[in-house]
């Protein structure tokens, strides 16, 4: 035995920021612990495993989605290492073109200085260096979070290698028919003067004006047809009026001309099926410079298309209106309108309507002439392997949302109106034609000239996104093999938000399979979206998005990063709220006093760490000696890892954090460790006593490494006190536990009835008010000699976990005042005189029986009337049909306790 109580044991109090400080991401990287090699697994064999990680903007800062979808992503990496895999995370980091143009803009415009002042090389400059200085903030708070990337491998969208790639990818669709120059309708942003993605592009509630405006007949004079619009300042760029053909109102209509109010135009009355008959009037006018829709409209009935919004979001019309702001122009067309006879009616509105992500202006649908990728041609074989299930999507219902994308697919305009980002690799001769090429004396030969101009437009950001299963592992064009793309690619899970499913998700299925002719993940998993406690989606205008930094402080890394899985199951939303961060910081205390308790019991009965070390490496669990406890805990640890990585398997992670949370609060603390310190207590020999101890520790180590995915730092530092290990190792590189069949099959009856009496003790106890403090006598009329052996063996683990004094007795009369129960056949009795004031017991359950009894009353008035019966919904019925049996049940039981008390 050892006297020494500081030999192995754990600071009293878990503190966070020490353990956290110790362990942190850069302490592991130092060690190389997260290093992945191609080497590993082309020349070693090693079964491969890869993770991209969505690349977080440059501008980021850390949010609770980051949080979410990187504590993801290491779970799943963390897991693949510890068991066996070579595990490679690919991280990096997006330069997110508008947001990062648009925040070194406003810097400069506070020195009082334009992008246009500088001119393209010295803004760039600009831009690099504020990249260098801010742009890596993001990537410090995901190592504070502990997320387990292979470091060396960061690579930024504007690298070099990535650059590459870039503009192969681009001529190689480019000369594959895939790229083209077009003039189409696109998203205009009025503010940062750029075309933006649809997901730049968010959606809000707006209300607006409904107005109804009459256009007089060319043909018959003082005849209008009425259409209905919210943008009337559009009209000035009207082409025609369209009916749906099917509209009995209009048929006599089609073919006649329409005068548009104040521009005097002539325009046609054509019929198309686009038109909604129900909306409005179902006449609708046709403006294809200033609408998408009416742009495809148009393009079918062979017309022309006019601009009257410029690209500042100014009107550029010859109707006195030049120069007006949009919205401006709108109040005062509003008025002309009127005056002059054919403003109909005006309604409020209330519609969607897209707005500038960063701008936060509304959008402009703008005709332009852009840069575009056919994707048609691309999206068939995307689909393809999704619906063959070479890709699998997980929640599996949004294959449908990514059907509907890929059936409905549209061309993707690339070109953006910026500077920072990739330069389209375009260059115009002096008769405007274009030279795709990957540098400038490349065009140059092409064109047979060097009076060449480039493009001034970089490529939309999400180019280089969906090339990012490649570029990361060094591909830059077609022709690249290199060791990783060999071992690594395709990759094994993406996680991302089902938000950019089609944005980013589709596109790189596209660009893996157009540019590597393979797949390039064979998993998507789609996180939940977080939300307020009252349902609201996070946002920093709401001021419901807390700084995980802050909570990381308040509560710890770890307890953040359980709590944010253990309340996210598979495709439902998270509803977060900080204070559910207890649930995590008193789980990793709860680890952490058991550890305690664990390591006190070990200094008593080992004299120092090489005795402790030696036995236990030793320690076979297959031959534990008479030890009900200690046979119950290896089955049920055995169940637990079973369906542990059974829910890997399936990526319900949510089931994974809440199994273990399971086992070790319930199974390992609450039953096992009380019945160890009951055992330990008894008259064991040495070697027994080690045994049990022995047992606790392997049961606890193989639980934390279960636990490491998800909360790495707690787990490294008590993995660190069970041996003396160097701090050069890890928990991270240690092997997963995997279930033992002959362990988890062991029958646990005995311990089980055991249980299964003490909780009807307790149950007893609580019925009857009988205080915890207070050792009740509690007596067994076994049901069988095989039951009689378990209690005598159990006596001690009964009393101490009942809190009471047991015994066995023979006679078939139930002691008075005595509350009765039968477990499996065998009754018991908690004997209740001495206990509690019958009195004072007696008049409460009088209290309670009566209202009990009320309330029977109630129900069956309810469900005897017709009128109800008769006529209430079948589920309604029955559910309260359920409840006065319910009750009833409820007022037998109190009837009954009532006559335990009785004379």
């Amino acid at each position: 035995m050892s006297d020494n109580s500081t030999l192995f044991n754990l600071e009293k109090t878990y503190n966070h920021h020490d353990v956290e400080e110790r362990w942190r991401s850069s302490h592991w990287e130092a060690l190389g612990t997260f290093h992945a090699e191609s080497t590993r697994v082309l020349d070693e064999g090693k079964t491969p495993y890869s993770v991209l990680m969505p690349p977080p903007n440059v501008t980021g800062s850390l949010t609770l989605g980051h949080v979410l979808n990187h504590t993801l992503q290491d779970i799943f990496i963390r897991y693949s290492r510890m068991t066996g895999r070579e595990a490679l995370w690919l991280p990096g980091t997006d330069h997110a073109g508008i947001a990062t143009q648009t925040v070194v803009e406003k810097k400069l415009k506070k020195e009082g200085v334009t992008r246009h002042d500088l001119g393209r090389k010295e803004f760039l400059d600009h831009v690099w260096q504020w990249r260098d200085e801010y742009g890596g903030l993001i990537l410090r708070q995901l190592r504070r979070l502990g997320i387990s990337c292979d470091w060396r491998r960061n690579l930024f969208t504007m690298d070099e290698s990535a650059s590459t790639a870039v503009i192969n990818a681009f001529i190689a669709l480019y000369r594959d028919g895939l790229i083209y120059r077009g003039t189409r309708i696109i998203n205009w942003c009025p503010v940062s003067q750029t075309a933006l993605s649809d997901e730049e592009v968010i959606m809000k509630p707006r209300r607006d004006k409904l107005v109804y405006l009459q256009y007089e007949l060319v043909s018959h004079p003082g005849r209008f047809i009425t259409i209905a619009t919210v943008r009337p300042e559009t009209i000035l760029a009207d082409v025609a009026i369209a009916v749906n053909p099917e509209d009995p109102r209009y048929k006599d209509l089609v073919g006649e001309l329409a005068v548009v109010p104040v521009a005097g135009r002539h325009i046609p009355i054509i019929a198309d099926a686009y038109v909604d008959i129900e909306f409005g009037t179902g006449a609708l006018k046709i403006t294809p410079a200033h609408d998408a829709n009416d742009y495809e409209v148009a393009r079918r009935h062979n017309l022309t298309a006019i601009s009257v919004v410029g690209k500042d979001g100014r009107m550029t019309d010859s109707f006195g209106y030049g120069g007006m702001d949009r919205f401006d122009a709108r109040e005062k067309i509003l008025k002309d309108l009127k005056e002059s006879g054919n403003l109909v009616r005006v309604e409020e509105y209330e519609h969607n309507v897209g707005y500038s992500e960063r701008a936060d202006v509304v959008v402009e649908p703008y005709l332009s002439e852009q840069w575009f990728v056919r994707m048609a041609p691309l999206a068939e074989k995307a689909l393809q392997v999704v619906n063959d299930g070479d890709i699998r999507f997980h929640p599996p219902h949004w294959i449908n949302t990514y059907r509907h994308w890929m059936e409905n697919i549209r061309d993707w305009c690339i070109s953006r109106q910026l500077w920072w980002g990739h330069r389209i690799p375009a260059w115009y001769d002096s008769e405007g034609r274009v030279w795709v090429a990957a540098s400038f004396e490349e065009a140059c030969h092409l064109a047979g000239t060097d009076k060449l101009v480039q493009d001034d437009d970089v490529l939309d950001t999400w180019f280089s996104s969906w090339l990012w299963p490649l570029t990361t592992l060094g591909w830059t064009d077609r022709h690249s093999d290199n060791a990783d793309l060999r071992a690594f690619y395709p990759t094994n899970t993406l996680v991302t938000g089902p938000d950019i499913i089609f944005f980013w998700v589709a596109r790189m299925i596209m660009a893996g399979l157009y540019f590597k002719g393979e797949v390039p993940f064979r998993d998507v998993y789609f996180t939940s979206i977080i939300r307020d406690m009252k349902g609201r989606k996070l946002s920093k205008s709401l001021g419901n998005s807390p700084d995980p930094l802050k909570v990381i402080d308040t509560y710890g890394t770890d307890a953040l990063r359980f709590t944010i899985i253990y309340i996210a199951p598979l495709g439902q939303d998270v509803l977060f709220g900080e204070e559910k961060c207890e649930l995590g910081r008193n789980f990793a205390t709860k680890i952490w006093n058991a550890t305690r308790l664990v390591f006190m019991q070990r200094e008593k009965y080992f004299a120092d760490s090489e005795a402790f070390a030696a036995v236990y490496r030793e320690f076979d669990p297959r031959s534990l000696r008479n030890d009900l406890a200690g046979e119950w805990l290896l089955a049920s640890y055995h169940a637990m890892l079973e369906r542990y990585h059974t829910a890997f398997a399936q990526f319900r992670l949510n089931d994974i954090v809440r199994n273990v949370y399971d086992f070790f609060w319930n199974d390992y603390c609450g039953w096992y460790l009380e019945a160890m310190k009951v055992r330990l207590s008894g008259t064991l020999s040495e070697s027994e006593a080690q045994e049990a101890v022995c047992l606790a520790v392997h049961v606890l180590e193989g639980t934390l490494k279960a636990l490491h995915p998800v909360m790495p730092f707690i787990t490294d530092e008590i993995w660190h006190h069970i041996l003396p290990r160097p701090s050069e190792e890890s928990i991270a590189s240690s092997s997963m536990p995997v279930a033992d069949t002959v362990l988890a099959g062991i029958d646990t009856g005995s311990f089980t009835l055991i249980q299964k009496v003490v909780s009807e003790i307790r149950s007893l106890r609580s019925l009857f008010g009988v205080p915890h403090n207070v050792e009740a006598v509690v007596q067994l009329r076994p049901g069988s000699d095989a039951d009689r052996a378990v209690f005598e063996t159990g006596m001690a683990l009964i009393a101490s976990l009942a809190q009471c004094r047991p015994g066995i007795i023979r006679n078939a009369e139930r002691p008075k005042h005595a509350a009765g129960s039968v477990v499996e056949g065998n009754e018991l009795f908690v004997l209740l005189e001495g206990l509690i004031s019958f009195e004072k017991e007696r008049a409460r359950l009088q209290k309670e029986i009566a209202n009990v009894s009320n309330y029977v009353g109630a129900l069956t008035k309810k469900l005897s009337n017709s009128g109800f019966a008769d006529h209430a919904p079948k589920e309604v019925v029955e559910q309260e049909q359920q409840k006065l049996k319910d009750t009833v049940d409820n007022l037998e039981k109190l009837k009954s306790n009532l006559e335990v008390l009785s004379d």
